[in-house]
């Protein structure tokens, strides 16, 4: 790898602290999520009690909700804070700098059959991929990269801006520590909550993660969401930025920040609630895989993006994600964990599972793939795959 004077190609991006606003003073009756302290969680047959409290603790909040917090992960906000400063640097070099580094076409519209599209594709996904409604288009840039954890990622940084070049490894660093260390730990907490072997998840699902051969194509996601332009546009899309929908991940991991924006469709209610930020934490929420996986007893539950409470208007908000997969070989069904929990609740092929036909991860990563960001994939089309809904719509009761 060619060395890189870090001091000087942070002065040229200017690189700084990105400024948050401060907490809204609106009341929104914000969702306050449960917090899973990972300090609390200790190896070995001393510390199952301290397992299993946590995995009740857990289990409400993905059986419902599927949002939760994590707290003390083990990686400092100091480091999260540096990182959001390069993030915001990097997503704000030149238009034509970006051009060369384009995870796919510049729109959803002009991507090839086949593509994995500028959604999960290594690079810049431009402000105006997507269509987001009547006409409008996004006002979202991020930069994607995958595979963290193959060596391939650092060995090769001409694949990258300079910037990011320069800050390669503290980017890989941030998320092998969740792929490798966090996302074991979750995991066992959900071979408690199953009623399973401590590791069937990881073994059966998750196989060679975070190792050369890991065939999962997770994704990290620096992301960048700024006021439109035209506050017109912002009424004709109904003051959203990005569309309800679940995400195809088994986990996907959110850095909580102060602009109240994220919501997620109440279980209880079937109303729109704003995600209420928990300080030095991350947001973490099931998505598609582990739904699936846990035969629908864990919630892919759907979340959106919309404008902020008004004393939070104006300001960009920016996070970094992981989008955490199951192997791409892996079958989407929980027949492999012989759990006595799902047995219980009947969720199996043989009681309430019936209509799911046998898949694995690829060809749901592929299918969904196909349709995010496109009309007529949007919100209330329950539209319908391997037995599968693309969404959840049909959970709630249609809006009049």
């Amino acid at each position: 790898m060619t060395s890189l004077n870090v001091v000087d190609i942070d002065k040229k991006y200017n690189v700084r602290p990105f400024v948050d606003p401060n907490p809204t003073s609106v009341d929104v009756n914000p969702l306050t999520l449960t917090a899973i302290d990972l300090s609390q969680f200790k190896e070995g047959d001393e510390g199952l009690k301290d397992r299993q409290k946590l995995a009740n603790l857990l289990e409400k909040s993905i059986t419902t909700y599927g949002f939760f917090n994590i707290i003390n992960f083990g990686i400092d906000n100091e480091q999260i804070d540096h990182l959001r400063s390069v993030s915001q640097s990097l997503l704000q070099i030149p238009y034509e700098e970006k051009l060369k580094y384009l995870a796919s076409a510049a729109t959803k519209e002009d991507e090839k059959p086949g593509n994995i599209g500028g959604e999960r594709g290594q690079g810049f996904k431009p402000k105006g991929y997507w269509s987001i409604k009547n006409g409008v288009r996004d006002s979202i840039d991020f930069y994607n990269v995958r595979d963290t954890y193959h060596d391939d990622f650092i060995n090769h940084p001409e694949r990258h801006p300079k910037l990011l070049q320069a800050h390669l490894k503290e980017v890989a660093d941030y998320y092998n520590h969740l792929h490798r260390v966090v996302l074991p730990q979750l995991l066992r907490l959900c071979d408690i909550i199953l009623k399973v072997p401590e590791g069937s998840l990881l073994k059966n699902y998750f196989p060679n993660s975070g190792t050369n051969k890991d065939t999962s194509g997770s994704h990290g996601r620096l992301m960048l969401y700024q006021p439109y332009e035209d506050e017109a546009n912002l009424k004709q899309t109904d003051n959203t930025y990005l569309r309800g929908h679940s995400d195809i991940s088994a986990l996907t991991f959110i850095t909580s920040q102060p602009i109240l924006s994220l919501q997620v469709k109440d279980v209880y209610s079937g109303n729109w609630r704003y995600v209420n930020h928990r300080p030095n934490s991350l947001i973490v929420n099931i998505g598609d895989s582990l739904e699936f996986i846990s035969g629908g007893h864990f919630k892919a539950c759907l979340h959106r993006v919309v404008q902020p409470p008004l004393d939070q208007v104006g300001f960009n908000r920016l996070i970094i994600i992981y989008f955490c997969n199951p192997s791409n070989e892996c079958e989407l069904d929980p027949e492999l964990l012989n759990s006595p929990t799902l047995d219980q609740l009947e969720l199996t092929k043989a009681k309430k599972l019936k209509e799911w036909e046998k898949i694995q991860f690829h060809d749901w990563n592929d299918t969904k793939g196909q349709l995010l960001g496109l009309s007529a994939a949007g919100e209330r089309n329950l539209l319908k795959f391997y037995g599968r809904f693309i969404e959840r719509w049909h959970h709630f009761p249609l809006e009049v």
